[in-house]
């Protein structure tokens, strides 16, 4: 009897093709086709869902070639701290605080963002430099601080999810700092049920053409509490957002299989089979490849929750 990965048959000298090995084969084969970013993400979905075999070998090859260039080098030594065994990964994660605290180097934005997906808080030891970001004027690089600030301590973590939150609510601020907060959320785990009741009637009030309204979406159906996931607002959420699957967006579709990846369910993965495969494509190679990588990854975390289920 064919599994729940296994939505429908591809022929390939008449065997089928596994879901899952489908997945990992298109998040290898972007590895070494796709350049810079889109590289990055699908080295790090294959280390996320333990299949890193072959990453180091191109990653290192990546830092011989690409250790000079601004911006781009920080993924290439996110990906090998990642990799590497505590000496090396300490070396890699120097090199990231060294361009964070570069005050004239390009790539301090991408260095802070990167610390903060690494759970590097710079706060401890380089309080100075990091209460003046904290306060820059640049506001991707002040929400990006406040994210890596949130690694400090326990303390510091419940403060940095109440000010995502504030910023997340506020009407009149910066769009980019509401979609930092809303992605921030969405990966910090549940809020309580009063705070996501807040949430929750704040996003539903947006109309759809809102900007930003999948990326809140996202935020307010993955930080979910358990005690709200049986409820009626819950379900709408999660409806409102799938419902945005027809858009040909990259932003939008990658947004989708990451809210996918984590509370998605069998019955998802024919569009995210579609869009692993290309099948409808936005017009953009590059944006193409970003999210076949995303919706491989969803499609990885969905078979291996319906295979524990099992």
């Amino acid at each position: 009897m064919m599994s729940a990965c296994h939505p429908g048959k591809r022929e390939t000298q008449e065997q089928p093709i596994d879901l899952k090995e489908e997945a990992v084969n298109t998040l290898r084969k972007i590895l070494h086709e796709q350049q810079e970013w889109v590289k990055v993400h699908a080295a790090e979905f294959l280390i996320w869902s333990g299949h890193s075999g072959a990453v180091k070998d191109v990653y290192l090859k990546e830092l011989e070639r690409f250790h000079e260039r601004p911006q781009y080098r920080i993924g290439i030594w996110r990906v090998l701290a990642l990799l590497s065994n505590s000496d090396e990964a300490a070396r890699y994660k120097t090199q990231i605080v060294n361009a964070f605290l570069d005050t004239a180097g390009r790539d301090r934005i991408h260095a802070i963002e990167t610390m903060a997906k690494l759970k590097i808080s710079p706060l401890p030891q380089y309080p100075e430099a990091t209460n003046a970001a904290l306060h820059s004027d640049v506001k991707s690089f002040s929400a990006y601080t406040h994210w890596a600030v949130a690694y400090t301590n326990a303390d510091s973590a419940k403060a940095a999810e109440k000010y995502f939150l504030n910023r997340l609510l506020d009407a009149n601020e910066d769009m980019l700092q509401r979609r930092v907060a809303a992605y921030v959320l969405r990966i910090s785990g549940e809020l309580d049920i009063e705070d996501w009741n807040a949430l929750s009637g704040m996003v539903l009030a947006l109309p759809d053409d809102a900007e930003g309204k999948v990326g809140f979406l996202n935020a307010a159906l993955l930080t979910a509490p358990q005690e709200a996931k049986i409820n009626e607002t819950y379900k709408n959420i999660f409806n409102r957002f799938v419902a945005f699957s027809n858009k040909k967006d990259k932003g939008i579709r990658m947004d989708i299989a990451a809210g996918l990846a984590v509370a998605g369910g069998k019955e998802h993965l024919p569009v995210l089979t579609g869009w692993m495969r290309n099948a409808d494509p936005t017009g953009k190679a590059a944006d193409d490849a970003d999210v076949q990588a995303s919706a491989a990854c969803a499609v990885l975390q969905i078979c291996d929750r319906i295979s524990s289920e099992q």
